[in-house]
């Protein structure tokens, strides 16, 4: 199982009832539940071309500290510009298939 996204206490008490859905447990330690090498509360609308965290506002600490638009979140967005459209590329294929 992954460990990514680490989820501490008060991120699973924030998440509420969605906390099981989106978690996994690893002994004692709570991490997002990922889906094809991404988090699994990841959603994707491919005819949109849009990704958006389906629990923003109850997201974990982790992702709250890269702000929208801060030095760091340009970095990374500069480093991963490509990821969304092998993503997207992968899921039309996928779907096509099914």
């Amino acid at each position: 199982m992954d460990q990514y996204i680490r989820v501490f206490g008060v991120d699973w008490d924030r998440m509420g009832d969605r906390a099981r859905e989106h978690t996994h447990f690893i002994g004692n330690q709570v991490f997002m539940k990922m889906a094809g090498g991404r988090c699994a509360a990841l959603s994707i609308d491919v005819e949109a071309r849009t990704f958006s965290c389906s629990i923003y506002e109850d997201r974990p600490d982790v992702c709250r500290s890269l702000q929208k638009g801060s030095g760091h979140c340009k970095a990374d967005f500069h480093e991963k510009a490509g990821r969304p459209d092998v993503a997207l590329e992968r899921l039309r294929s996928s779907a096509s298939k099914g």
